[in-house]
């Protein structure tokens, strides 16, 4: 719960603050913001946020639908996936 009490602050705070605003006629209808300070990612559709993600996960407004499964393979096996994929992304 307060996970997603924070998230939700973190939201409000992006739509508010005049610092992360910009104009809205050369706002995209669904882009990716960054903060840099909150170290997160707020995925925006139609002006409203619709999902958030940090170093600790991600908090998803509505629905996840999915056509495969969701293997919980640990977070260390998480964090090595993650790393060969980075270095390998470098590479190219």
């Amino acid at each position: 719960m307060r996970l997603f009490i924070a998230t939700a602050v973190l939201c409000a705070a992006f739509i508010f603050n005049p610092a992360f605003a910009q104009e809205t006629s050369k706002q995209e209808a669904v882009r990716i913001e960054m903060d840099q300070e909150a170290k997160v990612f707020v995925f925006i559709i139609d002006d409203e946020p619709v999902a958030l993600l940090d170093k600790h996960g991600m908090e998803i407004v509505e629905h996840l639908n999915y056509g495969g499964m969701l293997t919980d393979k640990g977070r260390e096996s998480a964090r090595r996936d993650i790393e060969q994929k980075r270095g390998g992304a470098a590479d190219e």
